[in-house]
């Protein structure tokens, strides 16, 4: 699914219009990559927490670690609402 896809998605299930959706989506998305540049951890409850990591060469990236909860959503093969 690429951005595309999830905006017509949430705005479907949220009842609002596309254009929102993506509003939305981007304003999440921005802060999370600033939050993650500013060296901040950011948990979301029931998702995961996002964290930087530095590989041995110093590169630095961003790494998800799951919540249990949608670790057991994705084996169980359900949806989340």
């Amino acid at each position: 699914m690429d951005t595309k896809e999830f905006t017509r998605e949430l705005a479907e299930r949220k009842g609002i219009s596309e254009q929102t959706a993506y509003r939305y989506i981007n304003t999440v998305m921005d802060t999370i990559r600033q939050l993650l540049a500013e060296g901040v951890e950011v948990k979301i409850g029931s998702f995961g927490k996002f964290t930087v990591v530095t590989d041995l060469e110093g590169n630095k990236t961003a790494m998800l670690c799951s919540a249990k909860s949608l670790k057991q959503a994705i084996t169980a093969g359900e949806g989340i609402v």
